[in-house]
């Protein structure tokens, strides 16, 4: 009987013990790791690797999305730990070098080697995006960011502007065609998708992560900064994709970022939080 318990126990960590093989493009500036979920955790802007050989940046932000690289790692890690993965895809190249987040004309300014780790970059994502609509699944493309704004709390992009969140109702109905959900509104209210109770921005809140949209944070507020997405968001979501849905998760520094222990708390409340989102409004 205690073999029996023995081998059943160790079937149960098996996901744990074994992880698919981590995949890189050019130079290792970018790693792959695929998944068994529908879910895609993406770090575009994390890289710390510097290389004197790629031209810098003249053009648009340089700096670094500071640990928004191991955020991403801890959050793959919260899911493995509890026994499935999603895909990881992290450009460990520097901004200043590389920006996986524009487009492939603004991403480097023509430098060839950086035009390779941007190419590798979105290949992945869209390797990880055919293997899991090859299964007949919707994509959940969750694209890891920082910012340094003074409120702290996450903000949440779904290609939507601060002055159209303040809108309720009609009013903020309209726009669910500009948003990076687009179609999932067939058999969701708009406004549940993005800051009902099932809402990620209220599922994060709930977890001690004040986060705008939500149904505590309906709207940025007059006059303080938000992004709503880039060009990942639009290139990996409804807007670009079918099948596909995107989120912009930016980040604040203090109680997410700042130390360890926070990034591991913040990742096992974003791994419930996501699977509690794919379960209400994706299946």
């Amino acid at each position: 009987m205690k073999l029996f318990y023995h081998l059943i126990l160790l079937l149960s960590l098996l996901p744990c013990l074994f992880s698919a093989e981590a995949e890189y493009g050019h130079k290792k500036y970018v790693e792959y790791i695929p998944g068994d979920l529908p879910i895609i955790i993406a770090a575009p802007h994390g890289g710390r690797q510097k290389d004197d050989t790629i031209a810098d940046r003249t053009k648009g932000v340089v700096v670094t999305d500071t640990n928004t690289d191991k955020l991403a790692r801890r959050v793959y890690e919260a899911f493995k730990k509890n026994g499935k993965t999603p895909h990881l895809i992290i450009c460990h190249l520097r901004r200043l070098k590389v920006d996986c987040n524009r487009s492939r004309e603004e991403s480097c300014e023509g430098d060839k080697q950086a035009l390779q780790v941007w190419d590798d970059f979105q290949g992945f994502v869209e390797k990880a995006k055919k293997s899991i609509l090859k299964k007949k699944q919707k994509v959940l493309y969750i694209d890891i960011h920082a910012h340094g704004h003074k409120i702290q709390r996450l903000e949440l992009g779904y290609l939507i502007s601060a002055s159209q969140l303040s809108k309720t109702g009609r009013d903020l109905e309209k726009y669910h065609t500009r948003s990076s959900l687009k179609g999932l509104v067939k058999e969701n209210a708009f406004e549940d998708l993005i800051r009902g109770k099932n809402s990620l921005g209220t599922l994060m809140s709930e977890a001690g992560f004040p986060s705008v949209p939500s149904l505590e944070i309906q709207d940025p507020g007059k006059g303080n900064k938000f992004f709503s997405g880039g060009y990942n968001t639009v290139a990996h979501g409804a807007q670009k994709s079918a099948g596909c849905f995107a989120i912009q998760i930016e980040c604040n520094k203090i109680g997410v970022r700042d130390s360890e222990t926070n990034r591991i708390k913040f990742a096992e409340a974003l791994y419930r939080s996501l699977i509690t989102f794919y379960d209400n409004f994706m299946k």
